[in-house]
């Protein structure tokens, strides 16, 4: 357990720091990522014999990161008609179809094994990215903090509600440890968390001018919207989880690697994460921000 806290604050300040910064620095963050965990599913379905082509798959996630970083240049040209993950992902799909279909077999199992990465983890990762290139950076960073804590919070309370209190089983072939008294925790905190990050930026930027200037030429939805989005967050961030589970369950490992002590490899870290960025994505694209 000290172990899993000392990693978890590790990454809580590397996270926070990279949301500081944006730009650059959180590009580089999320590619890094991003091709970690696509590594460690390419891993996993290897050692159940498929055989993904992996190159496509590391091409995908460059291709993505570069394409969403010179988005603002080119949002005149190309990707006035198609969004720069839809074209990563079109480009990546077609390339591994295409590398399979050349090598003259019925290779099903490679052609499930190389796109189904691209997608999860592949794109949800990129929509993650596409987070920081929101209107204003205050909404940029409500985002980012949204995306990367609602998941983290609902982990924490599920965690420690469910070893206290849990006595009804989850999901118990697919992880027997998880309880519903603990998921109701993690949804509950999962809400509050939600209105109360948006609670405090807009606290925060009453005291500063510039940030007011942010929140008149970008208002936030409000409170109780965020509240919905704490619950749709939260209760994705726990089926990332048990979807994570399910491919480990397949693959016949316990994590997709070691990376993090006492938390296994980087997807056992983004899983929940990953999904939450989906909702996230959504939210403010309803909302037009």
């Amino acid at each position: 357990m000290i172990k899993r806290v000392i990693t978890a604050a590790t990454l809580i300040i590397i996270m926070s720091l990279a949301i500081w910064f944006q730009g650059w620095p959180l590009r580089v963050l999320l590619l890094v990522s991003m091709l970690m965990s696509t590594s460690e599913m390419y891993r996993a379905f290897r050692r159940i014999g498929y055989d993904p082509v992996r190159w496509s798959g590391y091409a995908y996630c460059v291709l993505a990161v570069l394409a969403q970083a010179y988005y603002a240049r080119l949002t005149g040209g190309m990707f006035q008609s198609i969004s720069p993950t839809m074209f990563a992902l079109i480009i990546g799909l077609l390339l591994a179809m295409t590398v399979i279909i050349l090598k003259g077999k019925v290779a099903f199992d490679s052609l499930m094994s190389t796109v189904f990465p691209m997608l999860y983890p592949g794109l949800f990762f990129s929509l993650i990215i596409t987070l920081q290139d929101l209107p204003t950076r205050l909404v940029s960073t409500l985002a980012l903090v949204l995306t990367f804590f609602i998941a983290s919070v609902n982990d924490t309370f599920a965690l420690f509600v469910g070893m206290r209190f849990g006595r009804h089983k989850l999901s118990p072939e697919i992880s027997p440890n998880k309880s519903v008294e603990g998921s109701v925790a993690g949804l509950v905190s999962s809400v509050l968390f939600a209105m109360l990050v948006p609670w405090v930026a807009t606290r925060i930027a009453a005291s500063h001018p510039a940030l007011q200037a942010q929140l008149a030429a970008s208002p936030l939805p409000p409170v109780w919207a965020f509240g919905l989005l704490g619950l749709v967050a939260g209760a994705l961030s726990q089926i990332g989880d048990l979807v994570a589970s399910l491919v480990k369950r397949h693959c016949g490992i316990k994590d997709f690697g070691t990376i993090f002590p006492g938390h296994g490899g980087m997807l056992d870290r983004m899983d929940g994460i990953l999904f939450c960025g989906v909702a996230c994505y959504v939210f403010f694209k309803i909302y037009g921000l």
